[in-house]
């Protein structure tokens, strides 16, 4: 029996094994890679943890060398597993980066999928009652009875609900299909979050403005939409706002979103009050931090190695300080 509490942040996804090349160009030309954790969600909680947060994860992976992998690093980087599952019906999932020049990334997925397995029995009452927060992103959709874990999640949700879609690769399944779970799901969150490249097909707007107003008239309380280096709008009903993000060195672009979303998390976890009624200024705050920690995030190779320790960041630099 688990005796420790309960999560604060309970983000339900996919787990994934990352193979970052150590070259810029053409996957096909690499010769050696790094071996990092991966898939959106499992980015969101180790960057959750290590900012201080106290996520839990909600998955399932193979029952591998791989999946094991990942079970280890997210016990060891403070992340709660009493709900991720390990299987012997299928493989963990491994994706191959390919970074062009410009360190913008493409993904090659290969092999199994394990994470499809999700149903609802992986979610704990307990931990999706008692969380401040709860966050889910469009791999979570693939097979009916992940969508109903979901669901499950959402049904016993006491907190914020989040979702950061992100991108359906055409290997995960029919888009139309996928693409119509999700907006089944958007009308029961509180928070949207997307790419600016990621608007159009998710809300038809071609504009971050236009598209985070269609948001809010899905039933979310705020929007928002990350513009890459040039930072982040967010909008309520009420009122909206911009925020910049740092320069930096941009090593590797994986997981900028993700680390952006996890530290968005850890700070709406410290809200008690309805978040309609958090004030202009800290949610101004709130957002500055996630575009900070998302510059973090692209100064190192692979999703979460450039998310320092909440100790860390307490007077220390901004990433142009690194």
């Amino acid at each position: 029996m688990n005796t420790a509490p309960t999560p604060e942040i309970l983000i339900v996804g996919e787990a994934l094994v990352d193979f970052v090349p150590l070259h810029y160009g053409a996957l096909s030309a690499a010769t050696t890679f790094e071996m990092h954790s991966g898939g959106a969600p499992g980015n969101v909680a180790v960057v959750s943890a290590r900012l201080g947060g106290r996520p839990g994860f909600v998955g399932v992976v193979g029952d591998d060398e791989f999946g094991r992998f990942l079970q280890a690093n997210f016990e060891r980087e403070g992340v709660d597993t009493r709900c991720l599952r390990l299987t012997d019906e299928d493989l963990t999932g491994l994706v191959f980066i390919t970074l062009d020049d410009n360190r913008e990334r493409t993904f090659t997925h290969r092999g199994g999928h394990a994470c499809t397995l999700l149903n609802p029995s992986d979610v704990d009452p307990a931990c999706a009652a008692e969380a401040r927060v709860a966050f889910f992103a469009v791999g979570a959709l693939r097979t009916e009875q992940s969508v109903a874990a979901v669901e499950s999640m959402i049904d016993q949700a006491t907190g914020i609900v989040c979702c950061d879609p992100g991108k359906c690769p055409p290997s995960w399944g029919d888009p139309e299909v996928i693409e119509g779970r999700l907006h089944r799901l958007l009308s029961r969150c509180d928070v949207i979050k997307c790419a600016e490249d990621e608007t159009e097909w998710l809300t038809g707007a071609r504009f971050h403005e236009e598209a985070a107003t269609r948001l809010l008239e899905k039933g979310a309380t705020m929007a928002v939409i990350t513009l890459g280096p040039e930072g982040a709008y967010w909008a309520r009903a009420a009122d909206s706002g911009y925020v910049q993000t740092p320069r930096v060195q941009v090593v590797d672009t994986t997981g900028a979103g993700d680390a952006f979303m996890g530290a968005l998390l850890v700070r709406l976890a410290q809200e008690r009050g309805p978040l309609g009624e958090v004030s202009h200024a800290r949610m101004q705050d709130h957002l500055n931090f996630a575009c900070e920690i998302g510059a973090y995030a692209v100064t190192r190779r692979g999703a979460v190695a450039g998310i320092p320790r909440m100790p860390s960041m307490i007077g220390g630099p901004g990433p142009e300080g690194r």
